[in-house]
């Protein structure tokens, strides 16, 4: 198999945006206080041995978890949780033989405002929207993070935030009082790829929603680049467009593409990717209970293309 080639799967959470860090949901903790984290050894032990080298994470998703605001939405740091709660995640990934890419925000991190015994969810826009707002992100939640683990071995990258086209302005949303500006948002990937650089020794990159929007993180100082793909989305940015048409000027993966209810089976995505150029490509999901999420289905596929990369690359089936 191509050795710079990685397979892998998105985790992507064991309960959205309370992994890691006090919530509502779980007061003491995420990860390190639950008793019911064996289904994420067994799909993480299940990835590593179909041949799956890497997870993909999120952390703090849309903020309902983790994070000390003030009354004006302005991050006063982390949680006293978040880091045991972080070091359950490495270790669960490091038993499994695996690395990880950890999410640190999530698109719906600006979406609308909505709240939950209290706890509000969404509606933080506009700490990526205001300078000092942003500094305060980097300061006290993002800085004490890196310093932390920025030097694990099982820590691949850190992806900036997940989707960012959904939420800018002209992209993937009309609404400017609930998006981001593309200068705005450009100014925060900057920003937090240089922190990542000054601070870690991993990488850094973006889940960009579609090839097609790749000029909004281009030039943002990311050391690679990575596309979602799901097949409502081929119009615009075709799954059989060579990486080398993108017109990059660093390594892409493919972050994200389904594993249910598409036209196209794992095995063939996985080696059409391998051939178009694409360093990498991460199937969705091993848990999350969605649409385009079959675990099942796709674990086998992935171990069927390990087995048949050991050879070159033959026709893609189907």
């Amino acid at each position: 198999m191509t050795s710079s080639f990685v397979a892998g799967a998105n985790l992507p959470w064991v309960s959205y945006g309370t992994d890691f860090g006090t919530n509502a949901w779980w007061p003491q903790g995420g990860l390190a206080h639950r008793s019911d984290l064996d289904r994420v050894r067994e799909a993480l032990a299940q990835l590593a041995a179909a041949g799956g080298r890497l997870v993909r994470w999120f952390v703090f998703c849309d903020g309902r978890a983790g994070i000390r605001f003030d009354g004006d939405n302005a991050p006063l740091g982390l949680d006293d949780r978040v880091f045991p709660d972080f070091e359950r995640a490495l270790a669960l990934v490091e038993e499994a033989g695996l690395e990880a890419i950890f999410v640190l925000l999530d698109y719906t991190w600006c979406r609308k405002k909505t709240t939950f015994n209290g706890v509000q969810m969404r509606g933080r826009q506009e700490v990526l929207r205001r300078r000092h707002l942003r500094e305060r992100l980097f300061e006290h939640v993002f800085a004490p993070l890196f310093e932390r683990f920025g030097r694990e071995p099982a820590i691949r990258a850190w992806d900036l935030i997940n989707e960012p086209e959904w939420v800018t302005f002209t992209y993937g949303s009309w609404r400017p009082l609930r998006s981001v500006g593309r200068w705005e948002l450009r100014e925060y990937l900057a920003s937090a790829a240089r922190l990542v650089h000054e601070l870690t020794s991993q990488q850094v990159t973006v889940g960009s929603a579609a090839g097609h929007w790749l000029d909004l993180v281009r030039d943002c100082g990311l050391d690679f680049y990575q596309v979602h793909w799901y097949d409502r989305l081929d119009r615009q940015c075709p799954i059989d467009r060579p990486v080398a048409e993108l017109g990059v000027d660093r390594p892409v993966w493919l972050g994200e593409f389904p594993t249910r209810n598409s036209a196209r089976r794992t095995y063939d995505l996985l080696t059409l990717a391998r051939r178009r150029g694409y360093a990498g490509a991460l199937y969705w999901s091993l848990l999350a209970p969605d649409g385009s999420s079959d675990n099942i289905a796709a674990s086998p596929e992935l171990m069927a293309w390990h087995r048949d990369s050991l050879e070159p690359p033959g026709e893609v089936r189907g």
